[in-house]
Protein backbone atom coordinates (compact mmCIF):
# COMPACT_ATOMS: atom_id res chain seq x y z
CA UNK A 1 0.00 0.00 0.00
CA UNK A 2 1.78 3.60 -1.08
CA UNK A 3 2.34 5.85 1.83
CA UNK A 4 -0.79 8.24 2.58
CA UNK A 5 1.49 10.98 4.55
CA UNK A 6 -0.06 14.08 3.60
CA UNK A 7 2.14 16.72 1.80
CA UNK A 8 2.66 20.33 3.17
CA UNK A 9 3.65 22.86 1.34
CA UNK A 10 6.82 24.23 2.12
CA UNK A 11 5.72 28.13 3.85
CA UNK A 12 9.34 29.50 4.47
CA UNK A 13 9.52 30.17 0.57
CA UNK A 14 6.12 31.72 0.17
CA UNK A 15 6.84 34.06 2.92
CA UNK A 16 9.72 35.35 2.11
CA UNK A 17 8.25 35.54 -1.74
CA UNK A 18 5.48 37.59 -0.07
CA UNK A 19 8.04 39.84 2.07
CA UNK A 20 10.16 40.54 -1.25
CA UNK A 21 6.89 41.76 -3.05
CA UNK A 22 5.78 43.74 -0.52
CA UNK A 23 9.56 45.64 -0.23
CA UNK A 24 8.83 45.79 -3.74
CA UNK A 25 5.62 47.51 -3.89
CA UNK A 26 6.71 49.60 -1.02
CA UNK A 27 9.84 51.06 -2.81
CA UNK A 28 7.74 51.44 -6.42
CA UNK A 29 5.29 53.50 -4.22
CA UNK A 30 7.71 55.68 -3.06
CA UNK A 31 9.54 56.46 -6.29
CA UNK A 32 6.15 57.31 -7.98
CA UNK A 33 5.17 59.60 -5.27
CA UNK A 34 8.59 61.34 -5.71
CA UNK A 35 7.67 61.90 -9.14
CA UNK A 36 4.23 63.15 -9.07
CA UNK A 37 3.07 66.94 -9.34
CA UNK A 38 3.02 68.85 -5.87
CA UNK A 39 1.23 72.24 -6.80
CA UNK A 40 -1.42 74.06 -5.31
CA UNK A 41 -4.68 72.70 -6.99
CA UNK A 42 -3.18 69.05 -7.76
CA UNK A 43 -5.39 66.32 -6.94
CA UNK A 44 -3.16 63.95 -4.70
CA UNK A 45 -6.53 61.89 -3.95
CA UNK A 46 -6.76 63.25 -0.37
CA UNK A 47 -9.65 65.51 -0.80
CA UNK A 48 -7.66 68.69 0.02
CA UNK A 49 -5.50 71.20 -1.99
CA UNK A 50 -3.12 73.45 0.05
CA UNK A 51 -3.57 76.94 -1.04
CA UNK A 52 -1.61 78.83 -4.13
CA UNK A 53 1.04 80.90 -2.78
CA UNK A 54 1.37 84.75 -3.45
CA UNK A 55 3.88 83.68 -6.47
CA UNK A 56 1.46 81.09 -8.08
CA UNK A 57 -1.36 83.30 -7.43
CA UNK A 58 0.82 86.55 -9.92
CA UNK A 59 1.91 83.91 -12.25
CA UNK A 60 -1.91 82.90 -12.71
CA UNK A 61 -3.21 86.78 -13.00
CA UNK A 62 0.09 87.32 -15.76
CA UNK A 63 -0.88 84.35 -17.53
CA UNK A 64 -4.61 84.94 -17.70
CA UNK A 65 -3.87 88.42 -18.74
CA UNK A 66 -1.63 87.30 -21.37
CA UNK A 67 -4.68 85.05 -23.38
CA UNK A 68 -6.92 88.34 -23.34
CA UNK A 69 -4.96 89.94 -24.66
CA UNK A 70 -4.17 87.14 -27.48
CA UNK A 71 -7.38 86.76 -28.07
CA UNK A 72 -7.80 90.52 -28.41
CA UNK A 73 -4.87 90.29 -30.97
CA UNK A 74 -6.97 87.39 -32.94
CA UNK A 75 -10.69 89.37 -32.90
CA UNK A 76 -9.23 92.54 -34.09
CA UNK A 77 -6.72 90.75 -36.93
CA UNK A 78 -9.93 88.54 -38.21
Amino acid sequence: MPDQTPIIPDTTTTTQQHQSQHQTEESSNSMATASRPTGAGVNTGAGTTRPKTEAELEADRRYEEAMEEEYAKREGGA
